[in-house]
């Protein structure tokens, strides 16, 4: 029996996403460039393009050449912004493709029983085009149409338009219709054993498909321009899109859950995954439901001016050198500067990831974000808990990671995907450097949105110098008083100035305390950088040692500011005393806050509009500052993600049961199943390890004090009872019980009507 929650994780964590941290390398005029020779990763073949592109259309080439022009006048190499610019919206990491093949094969093999089909080209195919944006968030290639006939291969895959392509598809692949997937040739495709029909019914045992599907990381990061949507979302420009946005729109768990049924507690956790988030945390596992919000990627040399000194180890330290000198960056660049002593190294860096957890610089954070795409995959299948092509393995080993040895084994080829992506990495960081902001007033339609009422805007900037500036802000009084009346003062003085706002990252970039904050700490007690965990290696010593305290989490009270016990959803009392390791999460950058909403980490606070105009974000950034501002407003405990029906686990319990030590064979799957209304969390949340304990409390349950062989014969009267002694269990066992979304952040909820509106009114200049 252990089998079915085994993999009811397993196969719920390989929906795997590109990490939504943000690339940043920033430095006025200087070019980061490095040598390389791109290789073939595309044998040559027959591709069917569609119609020509016709006058007047703009392609990616036009868009590539309108960014270099304004790289250029930021005194960026435009060769530079071109190549990074290629390489942020089509490069695949060499061979990610092969593990998103991999995960095909094995979601349409027998041993799935989930109904998950993990396979990006049957949702190409799948997913008509003129529904991508409605139905998933998928933004379209502009460069690409719908195909009017079924191809070579019997399949209806978008085609590029004749004249459109300006790049190597021998290096990236062509684009498969949806910006962020390209199609690369199958080299295991065999014609004779290929039917579309049947392939795509999803029938048949797993055959090779004529092509492979790479993901690139403008997949989460392209976005509608805020300043210019398109009037038809399905079918936008490249005049209508942004590569710096972040896409939060996208649905990315019912991507993935196409065909699974309702009934199953695997579609509630992908239905209620946050629209405009990633779980970028499926791989690597920490058995914790936690996406995090796709970032803006804006003003990236003002983020480095905030940039912070962490302690690191000799032997990263020796790491850094080591990948600085690949790629040609001196030891103290401004991306991540070597410092300390041999013995004592740092790293002056800034804090990209949502719980800064990326602390070893930019050129480390960049690559790795290649790995969460499913670059190596062949390396890291061994580092993870669940080695879902191995589970047994999984078993034996206690379901325990391992790091990826960066240091010792994945650099040591020159070759490897990891060292031709490095490589990559400084053009890259010039693309993204030539983004700023998209102030609203430059909107069309904007202006209508904005107050030009002077004296509530000057009182917007009062109350956001004496609750918002210390930490909403990258720029500081200089000398800061000492004297608290002075230093406010003080900070009043910079925020009304004329141009605070002018290349401010309004965000202090440092890790705060999750207990300060009050939200919810799922993203940042997340164990993948930790010390042996699989991304150790790439975390800072001190990210280790603030992360290593054992502290209680506790709920803030929004009406008194008093500290209590995280909810209970099964008791509905603030009950749950959980201890932990501190938690922290980096300050998010106000930047064009106007076009960012939902907020917080989770996209929790706010409605959610799935409406690109103008008018469409301020309706969404409205309800989200309300929301912040008033918190009686929010959801609160109705923020749960709880299952909309009754549900049960994958009908997959048989093949575990004789490697337990217990004896669980009279146990029937069908007994298993939750009600409406059940929390997530309570499964998803969950070590696989503990499986034992959780069936022994259903015998338990089901037994009340009866003997245990007379289980057979209670189970169908007592099936409730047995359901609600698992879930007391999961609750007592849960990684992380903290289940209400949108709590915290209450500052300026104590402010006046008139002061809060004032904010607000403020805030849409930023």
């Amino acid at each position: 029996m252990r089998r079915s929650l085994v993999w009811l994780l397993s196969l719920a964590v390989i929906i795997v996403l590109l990490v939504s941290g943000a690339l940043y390398w920033m430095k006025r005029p200087t070019q980061l460039t490095s040598n390389r020779k791109d290789p073939v990763v595309n044998a040559k073949w027959d591709y069917e393009f569609g119609r020509p592109v016709q006058n007047g259309e703009m392609t990616y080439a036009d868009y590539r050449a309108r960014q270099m022009k304004i790289g250029a006048k930021e005194g960026l190499s435009p060769e530079a912004v071109g190549d990074g610019m290629d390489t942020w919206h089509w490069w695949v990491g060499v061979d990610n493709p092969g593990f998103w093949q991999d995960v095909a094969a094995l979601t349409s093999s027998a041993h799935n029983f989930t109904n998950l089909r993990l396979d990006l080209l049957r949702i190409l195919e799948l997913v008509p085009r003129n529904q991508r944006f409605k139905t998933l968030g998928l933004i379209n290639d502009p460069d690409a149409v719908a195909a009017t006939k079924p191809d070579q291969f019997g399949l209806n895959i978008d085609r590029m338009k004749d004249g459109s392509l300006s790049w190597n598809p021998d290096v990236f692949g062509f684009s498969s219709g949806v910006i962020g997937l390209q199609l690369f040739k199958n080299e295991k495709f065999d014609p004779a054993k290929w039917d579309a029909k049947k392939y795509l019914a999803g029938t048949e045992p797993y055959m090779e498909p004529p092509y492979k599907v790479g993901m690139a990381c403008i997949f989460c990061h392209i976005s509608f321009d805020p300043q210019h949507p398109p009037k038809d979302p399905e079918e936008p420009t490249w005049a209508n899109l942004t590569s710096s946005m972040g896409n939060n729109y996208l649905r990315e768990g019912m991507a993935f859950g196409l065909a699974q049924k309702d009934d199953s507690m695997v579609y509630h956790y992908l239905d209620t995954q946050e629209p405009g988030t990633s779980e970028t945390s499926r791989f690597p596992y920490d058995f914790i439901n936690n996406p995090t919000n796709i970032n803006s990627i804006l003003r990236l040399r003002d983020r480095l001016k905030v940039a912070h000194v962490e302690n690191i180890t000799p032997a990263q330290a020796d790491l850094i050198r080591s990948m600085y000198k690949h790629v040609g960056l001196k030891d103290d660049n401004f991306t991540g500067a070597l410092g300390g002593t041999p013995e004592h190294p740092t790293l002056k860096v800034p804090h990209i990831l949502t719980d800064g957890a990326d602390s070893m610089g930019v050129l480390m954070a960049s690559v790795r974000v290649y790995v969460n795409e499913g670059m190596q995959h062949q390396s890291w299948y061994d580092s993870l808990p669940i080695d879902i092509f191995n589970l047994r393995r999984s078993v034996l080993n206690g379901f325990t990671p391992k790091e990826f040895d960066l240091i010792g084994k994945e650099r040591k080829d020159p070759n490897s995907p990891w060292m031709q992506t490095e490589l990559r990495m400084p053009n890259m960081a010039t693309f993204l450097m030539s983004y700023d902001s998209f102030p609203l007033k430059d909107a069309e339609g904007g202006k209508a949105f904005l107050s030009e009422d002077q004296i509530l805007l000057t009182e917007g900037k009062r109350v956001f110098a004496d609750n918002c500036a210390s930490c909403h802000s990258s720029k500081s009084p200089n000398p800061m008083p000492t004297d608290p009346a002075a230093a406010k003062k003080a900070w009043r003085e910079l925020v009304a100035s004329p141009d605070f706002l002018k290349d401010n990252y309004l965000s202090d970039d440092a890790r705060h305390s999750a207990l300060e904050l009050g939200t919810n700490i799922q993203r940042a007690s997340g164990t993948n950088a930790m010390a042996g965990w699989t991304w150790g290696q790439m975390s800072s010593q001190t990210y280790k040692d603030e992360r290593a305290p054992i502290v209680e989490f506790t709920d803030i009270d929004p009406k008194t500011g008093a500290k209590r016990p995280l909810y209970n959803p099964l008791t509905g009392k603030y009950d749950i005393h959980f201890k932990g390791h501190a938690a922290f999460y980096r300050t998010p950058t106000l930047v064009s806050v106007w076009a960012t909403a939902p907020f917080f980490h989770n996209n929790s606070l706010g409605k959610f509009t799935n409406d690109p105009s103008v008018k469409g974000r301020i309706e969404a950034f409205d309800d989200a500052a309300e929301k912040l501002l008033w918190p009686e407003k929010r959801l609160g405990v109705k923020s749960i993600k709880v299952a909309s029906q009754k549900t049960s686990l994958p009908a997959i319990f048989a093949g575990m049961k004789p490697s337990l030590k217990e004896d669980f064979n009279d146990m029937d799957l069908k007994i298993l199943e939750f009600p409406a209304g059940t929390p997530v969390n309570l499964l998803m949340s969950f070590n696989p390890k503990y499986l034992p304990d959780v069936l022994g409390a259903y015998v338990k349950g089901v037994l009340a004090g009866e003997p245990r062989q007379k289980f057979s014969s209670l189970v169908d009267r007592r099936r409730e009872a047995g359901i609600e002694a698992v879930k007391t269990k999961l609750l007592e066992l849960n990684t992380c019980p903290d289940f209400i979304e949108d709590r915290g952040h209450y500052y300026g909820a104590n402010l006046s009507d008139k002061e809060k509106r004032a904010l607000i009114a403020y805030m849409k200049w930023m």
